[in-house]
């Protein structure tokens, strides 16, 4: 109980510090800057035909894309760069509360932005899309009507044609939610495993990386790329959706009953559990680790 008491400490010391921090207020910026351009785009189609929405509608048709998911994320890296904390107060802290509950705080932190962090870009996707949406747990006339479009508005197109079709607005909000959230966790997780385990510039070089290699294993690209033909389509979707972490935020790329692409509670058992993996790398590591507090840890 003390550790736990002690790591809430530390997780509110590493909060208060970030009112300072620039990055924190950018990544912010550019997080809502992202929702507002994503959900416009969406928004524009209700307001060409006139039709109403329902509030969860924005936030979905914009984050059931990995694209979306994928810049959104960047976003955040830039708020969890500075965590963390290496420095001598950093290093003081950690001394003072003991390792495992110093961990923990940090553990906690990362947990907390990146949850709040979500649920901020929920929050501005409704109230962008305020005006002219309702509450009911049915999809609205704009959903029905792209369902039924020839094409011409990718992604909402391809996300509200399954989506009308297999579930309601907010199941399919809890599902993009919890797979956004499990995706960004990954990153924090990393960011904050790697600092620990070599450097800070390893760990925003890792989660560059994975968000790159996610970026590339898109399906059309990874065609596009190799100059694959059509008929490698059903195979470039199967490799993507197993081997990209980003693929397995993205809710068009999950089995639906009739094919062979991860289920929604495979993708949260992987990206959860690669998080806890990373997580107790870092404990492991920090069982060994030695203090330095002229100017922070020793490999910085």
């Amino acid at each position: 109980m003390s550790d736990l008491r002690k790591a809430f400490v530390c997780a509110g010391w590493n909060l208060y510090t970030l009112r300072r921090n620039p990055r924190f207020y950018l990544g912010l910026l550019l997080g809502l800057l992202l929702t507002w351009m994503l959900t416009d785009r969406t928004l524009d189609i209700a307001r060409t035909f006139q039709t109403p929405l329902q509030i969860m509608e924005p936030f979905i048709w914009c984050f059931a894309d990995g694209d979306s998911i994928l810049y959104a994320s960047l976003a955040l890296m830039l708020i969890l760069s500075a965590f963390p904390r290496l420095d001598a107060a950093g290093s003081y802290l950690s001394f003072r509360a003991g390792r495992r509950a110093w961990l923990l705080g940090q553990v906690i932190t990362v947990f907390l932005i990146t949850l709040l962090y979500c649920l901020m870009l929920l929050l501005f996707a409704m109230l962008l899309g305020l005006g002219n949406a309702g509450f009911a747990p049915a999809w609205s006339d704009t959903a029905t009507l792209l369902s039924f479009s020839p094409g011409g508005f990718d992604p909402a197109f391809a996300v509200t044609r399954k989506m009308v079709k297999l579930t309601l607005p907010y199941p399919a909000l809890l599902t993009i939610f919890t797979l956004m959230f499990l995706y960004m966790l990954l990153l924090s997780s990393i960011l904050l495993s790697f600092t620990l385990l070599k450097s800070r510039k390893t760990g925003t070089a890792l989660a560059l990386l994975l968000s790159l290699s996610g970026f590339i294993l898109t399906p059309e690209r990874f065609m596009a790329w190799l100059q694959l033909p059509a008929d490698f389509q059903f195979i470039a979707n199967l490799l993507a959706a197993w081997l990209s972490p980003l693929q397995h935020a993205t809710y068009i790329m999950h089995n639906f009953g009739y094919d062979l692409l991860p289920r929604i509670w495979t993708s949260c058992l992987i990206l959860g559990g690669l998080s806890a993996g990373l997580l107790l790398l870092a404990h492991l590591r920090m069982r060994h680790y030695n203090y330095v507090f002229s100017g922070g840890f020793g490999h910085e």
